[in-house]
């Protein structure tokens, strides 16, 4: 057994509190560089969205310069350059092409680069959206191509999460939601390029829907390529040519290994994308990299133009009634074209097609009683009854009446006949016919421009006689006419 000193047993009890302490100090440094670890994390990732916004700006701002320096070349005010997009001109003289294609149309010796355009176009009652900057690549003569930039067009990687959407991604484009959605309207297609590198991040788990993206209108979309579907899809499902055979996407093979899905989104009809939204990211990763929103081309209307959509293409931008080409005939629609082509029709409402012309074949005598009239030429709209000789008015609007006839007396005295247009039960107007010799003739004739609420009722009738009576011996000597001038939509 080995005996110590005092001297030695003081030098080991020193050297074991030694030993201790710096025990406790390299467990308190472990957790402190963990804490500090976490928060340099933090900072790094905001420190990397403050750099994703300074590029978005510097882009822009380059964007700025290049359309500078074009503007300076250019003799062309159809596609007029602004230094900044904040501070457009939008009074009556500053006009705008309305796509890219427009602006190569104009000048085909235009180059690829940054444009200002104003889809929706010019609104002399000050309600369009601000004209906004886009990329315009000139290179394809038949389909220029438009291309809306946005802030999220660099690789992207999504946070570390658990449940479905947790990871959200709004994105941020440098136009308003009506301009990109009537440049859809102007474009004959629209697409959007995805791309999604994943290592055990799916985008379906177990059957359930994990990551998905929110469209133009916030509805969810779980098909990464092609037109609009309801079946979660990417690209290699439509082809066939995913890692598993039975999966629809890459990423959802579930392997410990980078995978990458990528896609064309085609559906103009509910682009650009709005939110991407990502899952089940905890284990792996994911990155995303979203495309600019691109439209090309232009649609064509062929022949006369059939509905306002049709017009809104040819260019014409201020509400109002237009004539366009009908099934049968010319018809009357108002286009209010504050609004777009998708929303509940109201783009394109047609005027209701309102007309009438009934005829008498016998006499009339009673009194204050709506003339009936026994033959019905025209009764368009089905407004007219010449049963009990009352209009209806189908809609609201401004509306056009003329009565014609023949007043007849047939002894020989001073007689009179006073007949008035009634609408609603109140006189409008009257006409008259004194005769003094028997048997006599007399012609009348009475007009009027009305304006009638929806229900409104019109009709003619005898407000006083003596001895004279409406005249008719079969050959149709009385006639009453009817038509809606202008239909009242109630639009501003």
């Amino acid at each position: 057994m080995t005996s110590y000193s005092g001297t030695q047993l003081r030098v080991l009890v020193l050297a074991c509190v030694f030993c201790l302490a710096t025990s406790i100090s390299i467990e308190e440094k472990v957790q402190q560089l963990t804490e500090n670890y976490g928060e340099l994390k933090k900072s790094f990732e905001s420190r990397v969205t403050q750099l994703e916004t300074k590029v978005f700006q510097l882009e822009t701002k380059v964007a700025q310069q290049e359309s500078l320096i074009a503007s300076l070349r250019m003799d062309n005010p159809s596609s007029r350059m602004a230094t900044d997009p904040t501070e457009i001109d939008n009074n009556e003289s500053q006009i705008y092409s309305r796509t890219c294609q427009e602006i190569y149309d104009y000048d085909n010796s235009q180059s690829s680069g940054f444009y200002i355009i104003d889809p929706d176009g010019q609104d002399l009652n000050g309600e369009s959206e601000e004209p906004f900057q886009v990329y315009c690549d000139m290179t394809t003569d038949y389909a220029v191509t438009t291309a809306v930039i946005h802030d999220s067009e660099t690789n992207i990687e999504a946070e570390n999460c658990l449940d479905p959407g947790c990871y959200k991604r709004d994105i941020h484009y440098s136009a308003s939601d009506k301009q990109m959605a009537t440049l859809a309207e102007l474009s004959k297609e629209c697409h959007q390029y995805f791309k999604y590198d994943c290592i055990e991040a799916p985008f379906e788990y177990e059957g359930v829907q994990v990551s998905w993206w929110d469209d133009r209108y916030d509805n969810k979309q779980y098909f990464w390529s092609g037109k609009a579907t309801t079946t979660h899809t990417c690209d290699c499902g439509i082809t066939g040519s995913c890692i598993e055979a039975n999966k629809k996407c890459n990423c959802d093979s579930g392997i410990a290994d980078v995978r990458t899905d990528e896609g064309i989104i085609s559906d103009k009809n509910i682009l650009p994308i709005k939110r991407l939204n990502f899952g089940r990211t905890h284990a792996g990763s994911g990155q995303h990299t979203l495309g600019r929103f691109e439209c090309s081309g232009k649609k064509v209307v062929d022949g006369k133009p059939t509905s306002c959509a049709d017009l809104r293409i040819l260019g014409h931008t201020l509400s109002g009634f237009y004539l366009v080409k009908g099934t049968n005939s010319v018809e009357s629609v108002y286009c209010d074209f504050r609004k777009l082509q998708e929303e509940q029709g109201k783009i394109d409402v047609q005027s209701t097609p309102v007309y009438f012309y009934v005829q008498t074949n016998d006499i009339f005598k009673e009194v204050l009683t709506p003339i009936i009239f026994q033959v019905t030429q025209l009764n368009i709209g089905g407004a007219m009854n010449g049963e009990t000789g009352i209009f209806t008015a189908p809609v609201t609007g401004t509306y056009f009446f003329s009565l014609s006839g023949v007043g007849y007396m047939s002894y020989s005295y001073n007689g009179y006949m006073r007949i008035s247009l009634t609408m609603n039960n109140n006189r409008i107007g009257r006409a008259e016919v004194h005769l003094s010799e028997s048997p006599g003739y007399s012609t009348f004739a009475l007009q009027s421009t009305l304006y009638l609420q929806e229900g409104d009722t019109v009709w003619v009738q005898i407000e006083e006689r003596n001895l004279v009576y409406l005249y008719d011996d079969g050959t149709r000597l009385t006639h009453f006419t009817g038509l809606l001038l202008q239909q009242d939509f109630g639009y501003d």
